[in-house]
């Protein structure tokens, strides 16, 4: 049986990230026999329960080393590891453990990363030494892979595929209409969702966000679902906007729930206004309109890759823009969730590309 030990974000709580780490475990299991998982997380014994895998803690130097030595392969990824926006601590942190595999001879693959910006000349030149030692590169946008390239990788097994999540599945509807009864979510109109997480100009983006429900509704019946993607900062921003705005039309998905639970929530919506990536390829998933809020160069790559028109920059924007965006979502969504499916189908399939490339590495 081989081994393979995986790395990233997770056991924080982060629905995206929960997300990948589940959609890189489904994929591996339905594609590869006989194959020992080991994740390192924040939270083991959760993380263990969650996926049923072995987990041990991503901050315990020895354990990490010894898991190390017992894998085959070390995994790093998905998500935005590599970038020093967040902190250089974080950068560091991954890094280092592929620096570990490096030492004990372990081949390493950096798995559907979202790479940059990094800034600070240290961190550049770390990076790009450790990237030239790893068997394989896959990238999640292009964006990412001209980073890469401008970066000065030279390594030549570098491909672009796609994020993992993109192979998930909603909930069955049974499920998520109970979902939406127990949280008291009326199902009589259509659903506008909104998801958004704290950022730097985040009073103008609550403002303009029930500036933009009080225009809708002069022209509009529907109802507004605002969907937090980590808990509980997303949370606390979406019954921020709820108080304010004050319309009896205006919901908060108040409890978490699993990855799948929240993609068969926004498969019930009629479009989506989103800033979390996740939150946005959970919705290009189920073939939902959107509305793309960026505010990070990850957004923005996801944006380009599904080739979507309808978005707005979240550093430089006015309330009749976002406004201007919804409408022509709303009163075109038949012909844009057509494209979407397209682009969709073809992010799937790239999606699978790295379970091919990781049992290659096992196998070769």
């Amino acid at each position: 049986m081989k081994t393979v030990l995986l790395s990233g974000y997770y056991g924080f709580d982060n629905s995206g990230d929960d997300a990948i780490l589940k959609a890189i475990v489904k994929d591996l299991r339905e594609n590869i026999k006989d194959l020992d998982i080991v994740v390192l997380s924040n939270n083991p014994k959760e993380t263990e329960k969650t996926y049923d895998v072995r987990a041990v803690d991503r901050f315990s130097l020895p354990k990490v080393i010894k898991a190390m030595k017992n894998s085959d392969l070390f995994i790093s990824g998905g998500g935005s590891l590599l970038q020093d926006i967040t902190s250089s601590r974080s950068l560091w942190y991954y890094l280092m453990t592929m620096e570990f595999a490096i030492i004990l001879r372990k081949p390493f693959m950096v798995y559907a990363n979202g790479i940059g910006p990094i800034d600070k000349t240290i961190n550049r030149n770390l990076t790009r030494h450790i990237l030239n030692k790893a068997k394989y590169i896959t990238l999640r946008d292009q964006d990412s892979y001209e980073f890469v390239k401008n970066l000065g990788v030279k390594n030549k097994n570098i491909e672009v595929t796609s994020d993992p999540v993109f192979t998930l599945k909603a909930s069955e509807e049974a499920r998520v209409l109970d979902i939406f009864e127990n949280e008291k979510i009326p199902t009589d109109k259509k659903i506008i969702g909104i998801s958004l997480r704290k950022w730097e100009n985040d009073e103008k983006i609550i403002s303009s966000i029930i500036e933009t429900i009080e225009k809708l509704e002069e022209n509009y019946d529907y109802n507004y679902l605002l969907i937090p993607m980590h808990y509980p900062e997303d949370l606390n921003i979406s019954r921020e906007i709820l108080k304010r705005l004050e319309r009896k039309n205006c919901y908060v998905l108040q409890e978490k729930y699993p990855v799948e639970d929240i993609m068969g929530v926004i498969k019930k919506l009629d479009l989506i206004l989103a800033m979390r990536l996740h939150a946005l390829i959970y919705a290009a998933a189920e073939k939902i309109p959107i509305v793309g809020l960026v505010y990070d160069p990850k957004v923005t790559g996801l944006i380009k890759t599904l080739k979507i028109k309808n978005y707005i920059k979240l550093d430089d924007f006015t309330t009749e823009e976002l406004l201007e965006n919804v409408e022509y979502v709303i009163n075109n969504r038949d012909d844009l969730a057509k494209s979407l499916k397209i682009e969709e189908e073809n992010q799937e399939d790239r999606a699978l590309e790295n379970i091919r490339i990781v049992d290659k590495l096992l196998n070769n």
